[in-house]
C-alpha cells in the first residue's frame, strides 16, 4: 500500500508544513518529493507535489 493510499483513513499521519504552520495542511515525504495536502471536512486533497530542493513559498500551494 502506498503512503498516499492511507491518507483517507489516517489524514493526520503527515507532519504540519513548517512554512505554512496550519494544522490542516500537512505533508508526506516520498523519495525526493514533498506531497502537500489539506484535510477538509469531506476528505483529503493534494495541494502540491514539490521537489525537496525547491524552496516552498506559501503562494505556491493552491487552496
Amino acid at each position: 500500500m502506498a503512503k498516499s493510499d492511507v491518507l483517507n483513513e489516517f489524514p493526520r499521519m503527515g507532519r504540519v508544513v513548517p512554512e505554512i504552520n496550519n494544522e490542516a495542511i500537512r505533508e508526506l515525504s516520498l523519495y525526493s518529493y514533498r506531497i502537500l495536502y489539506e484535510i477538509r471536512d469531506h476528505g483529503v486533497f493534494v495541494l502540491a507535489v514539490i521537489h525537496r530542493r525547491r524552496e516552498l513559498r506559501p503562494e505556491m500551494v493552491e487552496r
